[in-house]
């Protein structure tokens, strides 16, 4: 390990006895600490300050709010995923009956023109299409009229 000692740094040599050292790597890993930065705070002593007058009490009850939350988070994403899936595969469905209600419109057109119907208004219809291919570049949703 090294420190700063005064103005240099010092490379500094500790031996620790084997029952000791998993004590401390324990604590490391319980903490989410390397063992070198348990072995600093040790020997700078600054654990042992409590300025902010914390409690053990106080901090287990924040990690069992963490711990709920997290568990909380996990069961929000469990049942986010499962939709986030499902309206994936609706959003390519819709894309595929606009590509299918393109080509009938465009076939209605032909058809209208050959028999010598008049021409019917389908603006409404094409503003979907639009919407669904992603050829909107308003980002506003089809009207539903």
């Amino acid at each position: 390990m090294i420190v700063k000692g005064g103005k240099r740094w010092k490379r500094l040599t500790v031996e620790i006895p084997p029952e000791v050292e998993g004590r401390l790597r324990k604590l490391a890993n319980d903490y989410g600490f390397t063992l070198v930065d348990v072995l600093k705070i040790l020997l700078k002593g600054d654990f042992l300050e409590n300025r902010e007058g914390i409690r053990r009490e106080d901090v287990d009850e924040l990690q069992r709010k963490v711990f709920s939350l997290e568990r909380e988070l996990y069961e929000l994403e469990g049942k986010w995923s499962p939709l986030k899936f499902k309206a994936y595969y609706l959003a390519l469905d819709n894309r595929n009956l606009s590509i299918q209600l393109a080509a009938i419109i465009a076939q209605n057109k032909r058809l209208r023109k050959k028999l010598g119907l008049p021409k019917r208004d389908y603006s409404e219809i094409e503003g979907k299409i639009h919407y669904y291919l992603s050829f909107d570049k308003s980002g506003g949703e089809p009207s539903s009229e």
